[in-house]
């Protein structure tokens, strides 16, 4: 698949995101749903007003579909099924369909890892060195490159591999590919010295569970969560291949010309730190695994839940012309494969054409999970949505 001249639409992306700052002024026929009987089990005012809160996002930044899941232990649930997972043919979007889940996979690759540590298969404090000594930075830690501390090139700041990637979606990248982009540019700061969000970080993790085990990491993370929780809707795919039923994602390159469908895409150009699939009600299982650490031994869920930690990093409008500027990201806090907002654990994620969001309340045992089939809007609107939705519920 081409979407014309890489180079022209490469030079519309502003350096402050990790692939594209895009505006989308069309808005789309909404129609809505609660759960399949059309139902809330929650308070009907709240019901009402989490509802009218996901509207006038989508309206405000063009949402074509979003899924939504609310679970509070107690008071019971929502789920909103808003708007369409097909703008050609006005299909509704539905909790079953299957989307791009973007960088939530780096929750599942960092437990891989923290289960490998469990294990006695490798340390936090083993240095890269030990298992890839050509790369950058070669003295971080695997601790450094799961809370994203290792100071490794962010590769999806490239500019010249952002124009490939959109000259052709259906190419294939090797994991080392990736790294030698990120290698062909200058480390961020030295090991531990920062912070700053970067895929080639995930990338490399996944590589080091491939070393460590000899098996595929799309396999391990099978094996290790995806068929012990039983999620029947998540895969970890090779191809570009989507399972039916899935909403179409969606990208606005120019306003002039609308969205452009690029659901199919080749899921290796982002490896273990976003290649992953899945749906609505299989990602409430994992928010709630992943937030009470259900297949990680007790100690190395306490170290993942005391690795989060205030982010504290260079401001995104610092005055170096020659550094690509990067996005800020939307966490108050992040550790091992896991950020915090306003209380609540779990990851954000954004890949072509889909942003989600899983969040776990620790107390309350609650679960948000927000969907929706575009990116690149010019923020991360589940993350919007969610910051709304905690300030009511908590």
């Amino acid at each position: 698949m081409s979407i014309g001249n890489g180079k022209r639409f490469a030079d519309s992306l502003t350096k402050t995101v990790t692939f594209l700052v895009l505006t989308v002024l069309s808005s789309f026929l909404i129609s809505s749903s609660c759960n399949s009987d059309g139902k809330s089990s929650l308070d009907p005012e709240l019901t009402e007003r989490l509802r009218q809160i996901l509207t006038e996002n989508m309206e405000e930044f063009g949402i074509p579909g979003a899924l939504v899941g609310v679970w509070i232990p107690g008071e019971g649930n929502l789920i909103i099924e808003q708007g369409v997972s097909d703008i050609d043919t006005n299909e509704a979007i539905e909790k079953n369909d299957h989307v791009r889940i973007g960088s939530v996979t780096k929750s599942f690759t960092v437990t891989v890892i923290l289960q490998l540590v469990g294990e006695g298969m490798l340390s936090l404090d083993d240095p890269l060195e030990k298992f890839f000594p050509e790369i950058e930075n070669s003295d971080a830690t695997v601790r450094d490159l799961a809370n994203m501390r290792s100071g490794i090139f962010n590769y999806t700041e490239d500019q010249d591999f952002v124009v490939l990637l959109l000259e052709d979606l259906l190419r294939k990248w090797a994991p080392q590919e990736l790294v030698d982009v990120a290698d062909s540019n200058l480390p961020y700061f030295d090991p531990g010295q920062g912070w700053h969000y970067s895929n080639t970080s995930t990338v490399i993790l996944g590589m080091i569970i491939e070393q460590v085990t000899g098996n595929f990491v799309g396999d391990e993370i099978y094996t290790r969560i995806i068929e012990p929780l039983g999620l029947g809707g998540t895969i970890y795919p090779t191809t570009p291949d989507i399972p039916v039923p899935f909403s179409r994602g969606y990208v606005e390159f120019d306003p002039e010309t609308g969205l452009m469908d690029v659901t199919f895409s080749e899921p290796s150009s982002s490896a273990a730190s976003g290649a992953m699939i899945s749906r609505l009600l299989d990602l409430r299982k994992w928010s709630e695994a992943l937030g009470m650490g259900t297949l990680l031994k007790e100690e190395m869920q306490q170290e993942r839940i005391n690795s989060l930690a205030p982010i504290i990093f260079d401001p995104c409008d610092d005055d170096d012309p020659d550094r690509v500027k990067r996005s800020c990201p939307e966490y108050d806090k992040y550790g091992l494969g896991i950020g915090e907002m306003d209380g609540w654990i779990g990851h954000t994620g954004e890949y072509i054409g889909y942003t989600s969001l899983v969040m776990f309340e620790p107390e309350s045992g609650s679960v948000i999970v927000i969907i929706m089939n575009i990116f690149g809007v010019g923020e991360h609107v589940p993350t919007k949505v969610f910051r709304e939705y905690a300030e009511i519920l908590n």
